[in-house]
């Protein structure tokens, strides 16, 4: 029987809706007080974001991968076929 569920996450929200949950640790980060060393963000003097660069990149990869593992967005081999 062909799985008729369509994951909640649409592929195309995918950049949106892992920014909004970097968004929530970046606050959260920030009330604290800290700060992560990253020298990408150091090249880039105007930019006050504590999760930045690669760092930001590589939280993205780890939520898309939570999402696909709980099914609640599309694999990465559904996407390509789209």
């Amino acid at each position: 029987m062909e799985n008729l569920l369509k994951p909640a996450i649409k592929t195309e929200e995918l950049p949106e809706f892992a920014g909004q949950i970097i968004d929530i640790f970046e606050d959260f980060l920030e009330e604290k007080g800290v700060l992560i060393d990253n020298p990408e963000r150091d090249e880039d003097a105007d930019n006050t974001a504590i999760i930045y660069g690669s760092d930001y990149g590589l939280l993205q990869d780890k939520i898309y991968d939570t999402l696909r593992n709980w099914k609640l967005a599309a694999e990465e081999t559904d996407m390509l076929q789209r």
